[in-house]
């Protein structure tokens, strides 16, 4: 059986974007956190929203009474990582 961990990203155009979804999710009491885009979703710099998979349909009826324009919705797996230090 599989093992492997995801996360849930909303990528958006830009932060105003994803600051607005924040928000409302927030007003809605739906978890999210702002995260860095990752690299293996999109190569553009910018902000991500991390979501749990059993709010995806309340998030989507949320970003369409809003107007909220989203690039995509991506599945990755958990990445397990250490600081490097000097």
């Amino acid at each position: 059986m599989d093992q492997t961990k995801y996360r849930w990203y909303i990528l958006f155009p830009n932060h105003l974007q994803g600051l607005h979804l924040n928000r409302e999710l927030k007003n809605a009491g739906i978890k999210n956190q702002i995260a860095p885009t990752p690299r293996e979703a999109s190569s553009c710099c910018g902000i991500s929203l991390i979501v749990e998979p059993d709010d995806l349909a309340r998030i989507q009826l949320i970003i369409e009474e809003c107007g909220i324009i989203v690039d995509k919705v991506v599945k990755l797996p958990v990445k397990e990582w250490r600081y490097r230090g000097i």
